[in-house]
């Protein structure tokens, strides 16, 4: 046989069997790819009899903000979204609009996580659309814009990042930085050190190859390996140890410091909001990663220590001279108001104004709105613009 055809029937053979093996996977509903907790945050999650990943096509990837939503899309998936979302030209949620600012708008920027882009709410109750709507009653004739930045899973680098690389060409006059429960995530890398590494400059080629199961499970493989060759297995005494927070309280600080300066060059407010809920115990992270930790017979890392929220956002809205909302606390005042009032609440009591343990149904997010509108209506750049403006 001529080396050519020896080549051929190699070729084919192997065609056959990644085909046949790559047919297999799909028929078994091996759906795993980059997963955002596993793969690419470092954590050792690979466990060979548990394969599956929840892919995930509506987002891309961004070495700079790690991931960001596909413009353009209506996303109605029922096992994921109670309510359809409108994601619009900029790949934000909510209405449309321009990165140059109409004249005679006020425009805020509301940057966070999933509780301001609205986790299983609608479209229309959102405390971004909330907020928009009551400014716009509280003030007739008067133009407002209230864009929503929120993104879902967004740390508060990730934020920063954001309105640094793109969101402070919208020129917003007033700027929400609500960050604080992804922050406070375990990981065994930071997203400081994420984004230092690049971990998430990912090429096209390796977004269309992991489409193929094969290709899936060859890289899950390396992982599991390199994982192995650091000392970490599926054994948690490996790694508790090294765990950190995804962002750290003093790289918060430095997040929330680096948008208010930029925002104060672009003659823009600043207001800081502790996103926190009655409905948790006080970090609760702190709390399982120690019970955890005890139970494995290991130490947590000593910089791993019990954080208040409340503390540290009414610490640094004071050093940063910037007016803030504590949701933990605006939360906790109106279930004792409902209470002490004779409402019925259902139980626990936190459902009345939460979709789940971490997220505001409607009725939170219109109360938000309605904690902020005063808070807004207070600034120095909206009374100018109530001076100025026709």
């Amino acid at each position: 046989m001529s080396l050519r055809k020896r080549l051929c029937f190699s070729l084919l053979v192997a065609v056959l069997f990644f085909g046949g093996l790559e047919m297999v996977l799909r028929l078994h509903d091996f759906a795993f790819y980059y997963n955002f907790n596993a793969d690419l945050l470092g954590l050792p999650l690979l466990d060979l009899s548990r394969l599956r990943r929840v892919a995930n096509p509506t987002v891309t990837f961004d070495p700079r903000v790690f991931w960001r939503f596909k413009p353009n899309q209506l996303l109605s998936d029922p096992e994921v979204y109670r309510r359809p979302v409108l994601l619009n030209s900029l790949g934000f949620r909510g209405a449309g609009f321009t990165p140059q600012k109409p004249a005679g708008v006020f425009r805020i920027a509301c940057l966070g996580d999933s509780a301001t882009f609205g986790w299983s709410v609608g479209d229309d109750e959102t405390y971004p659309y909330e907020l928009q709507a009551s400014l716009r009653k509280r003030h007739p004739g008067r133009r407002f814009q209230v864009l929503n930045l929120g993104v879902t899973g967004y740390t508060s680098l990730q934020g920063r990042e954001l309105f640094l690389g793109e969101a402070a060409a919208f020129a917003p006059d007033l700027v929400l930085f609500a960050f604080g429960p992804n922050d406070r995530l375990p990981a065994l890398m930071s997203d400081a050190e994420h984004l230092f590494a690049g971990t998430w400059k990912i090429s096209p080629v390796q977004v269309f190859l992991s489409r193929f199961q094969v290709y899936k499970l060859l890289r899950a493989g390396v992982i599991y390996l390199e994982r192995r060759r650091q000392g970490l297995s599926l054994d948690p005494r490996t790694i508790l140890p090294r765990l950190q927070r995804k962002v750290s309280p003093e790289e918060f600080a430095e997040n929330a410091a680096a948008v208010k300066r930029r925002a104060v060059e672009l003659g823009a407010g600043f207001i800081l909001l502790n996103v926190d809920f009655p409905s948790l115990p006080l970090d609760h992270n702190y709390s399982n990663l120690k019970q955890e930790a005890e139970k494995a017979g290991v130490p947590l890392p000593p910089a791993w220590t019990l954080e208040d929220p409340s503390q540290l956002t009414a610490a640094l809205a004071r050093d940063l001279k910037a007016p803030e909302l504590d949701l933990r606390e605006l939360f906790r005042h109106e279930l004792s108001r409902r209470r002490a009032e004779g409402e019925k609440l259902p139980d626990p009591d936190w459902f009345a104004l939460m979709i789940d343990n971490g997220h505001p149904n409607a009725e939170g997010h219109r109360l938000i709105a309605q904690a902020l509108a005063p808070l807004v209506e207070a600034t120095p750049q909206f009374q100018r613009y109530l001076e100025a403006a026709p």
